[in-house]
């Protein structure tokens, strides 16, 4: 029985990926080198030890992948800063509110970092919605790594098998499957692998398209 639904936010729930993009090119360009689509597309998903490496590998060794995370991260607080809008993605706060008014828990495991969660599920009037939060913060081992999900089961105490996840990513999606949580796919960038196809309780191109299956799910 589902008791739990638990949300993944960077290109599930918002919108992020085209700005932390057009940040990565930014700070790239800072130091005369195109950050290109290919290459974001490669890293999304992945931890930031994992992109680091292979944005080293595609520029070179002596590419300081550090201080592009710095500069990308101080061009992401600026565009928060300037007020631009960040959008939801199709049917994402409908979607966290059908499950919040079913009286089920509502809960996000994301890896991004604490700061930036509750600035953005405050901005967007979600926050409220969520009765546990895990970040990046809270965990030793990002995603594909189950550690997140498993962590925000042991959080509301709950049974891994109770909850229902739901990723946009290879990454989140593995982690989500591999902790043990039903998962739905909503992918964005990239398509799901082979494991994700195989393993996952739904793949849908929008959160406005879950709706038959959950009332079947939920009862």
């Amino acid at each position: 029985m589902i008791t739990t639904v638990v949300f993944d936010m960077d290109g599930l729930l918002l919108s992020t990926e085209p700005i932390y993009f057009e940040c990565y090119k930014k700070a790239a360009a800072e130091v005369g080198k195109d950050f290109s689509c290919e290459l974001f597309e490669s890293c999304v998903g992945m931890s930031t030890q994992d992109a680091g490496d292979l944005i080293k590998h595609h520029f070179g060794p002596d590419f300081d992948v550090k201080q592009l995370y710095v500069r990308t991260y101080a061009h992401f607080e600026d565009y928060m800063a300037s007020g631009k809008e960040i959008e939801f993605r199709p049917g994402a706060k409908e979607a966290v509110e059908y499950f919040y008014k079913r009286g089920l828990k509502v809960a996000l495991a994301s890896s991004n970092i604490r700061r930036w969660v509750d600035y953005l599920l405050t901005e967007k009037g979600i926050k409220k919605y969520f009765s546990s939060i895990t970040t990046s913060d809270d965990v030793e081992k990002p995603k594909p790594d189950p550690e997140v999900y498993l962590k925000t089961a042991q959080k509301l105490g709950v049974e891994v098998t109770s909850c229902l996840a739901f990723e946009d990513s290879i990454a989140g999606a593995t982690a989500a499957i591999t902790a043990g949580m039903r998962t739905c796919v909503v992918p964005q960038i990239k398509q799901p692998n082979t494991f994700v196809r195989q393993h996952a309780f739904k793949i849908y191109k929008s959160l406005e398209d879950i709706y038959p299956d959950m009332d079947e799910l939920l009862g």
